[in-house]
């Protein structure tokens, strides 16, 4: 079988709502219920986080972070990132600040670990940037992602 779109009558008498992602594609969620939106495109490209759990026995993930910049844009030379990361124990952030040569994707990794267990919701801070080659600065319009640990 393959899906080919959402009945928006029948949705809403079942409680749920009709949402669009990144890609443009419809997708039923249930009524007031928190869906992540892993990436986020925008002018001059696109934006991504992605928290994935390794060992949800010692509570530990990994945040998969970056951005990719239009083809016909010149690359960036520069980038300062931001992921902030909630969960029932507090807060963090995980920070990146990386000069290069021109790039059209930039993308790193970095570890976290929860004080427990429980759900963990990471957000690319929306002052993330990019510094193209020409000078234009590109930010982030803050993608999210979240992972039970």
């Amino acid at each position: 079988m393959k899906r080919v779109g959402v009945d928006h009558k029948i949705a809403e008498a079942n409680g749920y709502e009709v949402r669009v992602d990144s890609n443009g594609v419809e997708y039923a969620v249930k009524k007031g219920a928190i869906t992540p939106l892993n990436e986020v495109p925008g002018e001059c490209g696109s934006s991504f986080v992605y928290f994935t759990a390794v060992d949800t026995s010692k509570h530990y993930t990994s945040i998969y972070t970056g951005y990719t910049i239009r083809s016909d844009w010149p690359g960036a030379v520069y980038t300062n990132w931001a992921v902030g990361v909630i969960d029932n124990y507090g807060s963090s952030t995980k920070t990146w600040n990386d000069p290069s040569t021109p790039t059209h994707f930039w993308a790193k990794t970095k570890g976290f670990t929860s004080s427990g267990p429980g759900w963990a919701y990471a957000d690319v801070f929306l002052g993330s940037i990019a510094t193209l080659s020409n000078g234009t600065i590109c930010y982030s319009h803050g993608p999210s992602a979240s992972a039970y640990l």
